[in-house]
């Protein structure tokens, strides 16, 4: 099903389709009547051939490499996993690449550079702005931790420390210094 709405997806936003998919024999991909239908060739590896996929098995050795570092340096629980990853996967595509020319792989994608207003620390310490009713002398804001961005929407994805639940807000104010799953020792 993802991989129908993939197909979908880059028809509708790009104006262009789908001609090949390359897998590794994954369930996921046995749709020979949705591939044959747009015309969409589909190549496949030998089984337990991982090196047959070098490019894509790099590039997944990458994004697991930058991930660790990310839940590493903000000592974050590896229930985050996820999140850490999709975050490393928006920075990849807004970091310039030698091998398109030094431009990013959203500015291909999009045709205008990305903004890096937005871009902040994975981890850190944020207060986001509490929008319930409040009295006077209630807190304006909530700690929380930064987890990343919400596709198709102008927020932060973050973490709330004391109800333990995942929101998105836009009215955010961060501290890139501080992480709160270090140990007081470890702040920078």
């Amino acid at each position: 099903m993802h991989i129908q709405n993939v197909v979908t997806l880059i028809k509708n936003q790009f104006q262009t389709t789908i001609k090949c998919i390359r897998s590794d024999n994954g369930p996921e991909f046995l749709q020979k009547d949705f591939f044959s239908s747009k015309g969409i060739l589909h190549q496949t590896s030998c089984v337990y051939t991982p090196q047959q996929n070098g490019r894509v098995e790099r590039k997944h050795q990458h994004i697991l490499n930058v991930a660790r570092a990310l839940m590493f340096q903000s000592n974050i629980p590896k229930h985050f996993w996820s999140d850490a990853i999709k975050h490393v996967v928006f920075l990849i595509n807004r970091v310039p690449s030698p091998v398109i020319k030094n431009k990013t792989p959203f500015e291909l994608l999009y045709q205008e550079p990305p903004d890096f207003s937005m871009i902040k620390i994975f981890g850190c310490l944020c207060y986001a702005s509490t929008n319930s009713p409040r009295q006077k002398f209630d807190a304006r804001f909530r700690r929380e931790i930064f987890l990343g961005f919400q596709t198709g929407t102008k927020g932060y994805v973050i973490f709330d420390i004391n109800s333990k639940e995942i929101c998105v807000s836009r009215n955010v104010q961060f501290n890139e210094t501080c992480f709160p799953f270090l140990p007081s020792s470890q702040t920078p």
